[in-house]
């Protein structure tokens, strides 16, 4: 089982005692171009430390998401989704991962359209379990129903997906079987909610 995003360094000490691998997050929200020799020096010093490293980008302007991806960073990169150009920029841009691109919205984020896009340009969706515990119960139920949704999509054009906790605390981590529960319960078959823990994330930190 691989956990593909975990953003806390106790977060990351819990998720190593059930998980086989665990990718260590580093949120950079930005506005305008990083400072690329200090954040290439930050990811080397996490590098160091996790074996495994993703860069989760927030911004709102797409002309940073395709800097970022042709910079090569040595890092898995995604990108927060939300922001509808955000979310067609990340696919066109061929980042590894479009995370939760449902978050803050009324609709889902995804089409036809995109989900093609991301089967055509490998680039993964992920399912996030922390913006649950955080919303309150008319917005959980309406946060279910888009992922609901986005996986119908996902699954009809194939796109690679995966589940996750995204967990910022320590009590946010969640369990293989609980992070399968949650794909079960947002329409995932038993072998699918497992391939999205096993036969996706490999393929992901294969790249």
């Amino acid at each position: 089982m691989i956990e593909l995003d975990v953003r806390n360094d106790e977060a990351y000490a819990l998720a190593e005692q059930w998980y086989d691998e665990v990718v260590f997050t580093k949120v950079i929200s930005l506005e305008k171009s990083p400072d690329y020799a200090a954040l290439n020096e930050e990811l080397s010093e996490l590098r160091a430390k996790y074996k495994h490293v993703a860069l989760l980008l927030i911004t709102k302007k797409p002309s940073l998401i395709r800097e970022l991806k042709n910079r090569k960073l040595r890092a898995l990169l995604y990108v927060q989704g939300g922001n509808l150009k955000i979310n067609r920029a990340a696919l066109e841009a061929k980042v590894d991962a479009l995370i939760s691109p449902e978050l803050g919205r009324r609709d889902s984020g995804m089409d036809h359209i995109l989900a093609r896009m991301a089967a055509r340009n490998d680039v993964a969706i992920g399912f996030s379990f922390s913006p649950l515990l955080r919303a309150n119960p008319y917005e959980r139920a309406n946060m279910l129903r888009l992922m609901m949704r986005n996986w119908r999509l996902i699954e009809k054009y194939r796109a690679p997906r995966f589940l996750t906790s995204s967990a910022e605390s320590i009590w946010e981590v969640r369990a293989p079987r609980d992070l399968m529960s949650f794909g079960i319960a947002l329409g995932m078959e038993i072998p699918q909610a497992k391939a999205s823990l096993t036969f996706f994330p490999q393929k992901i930190l294969k790249k």
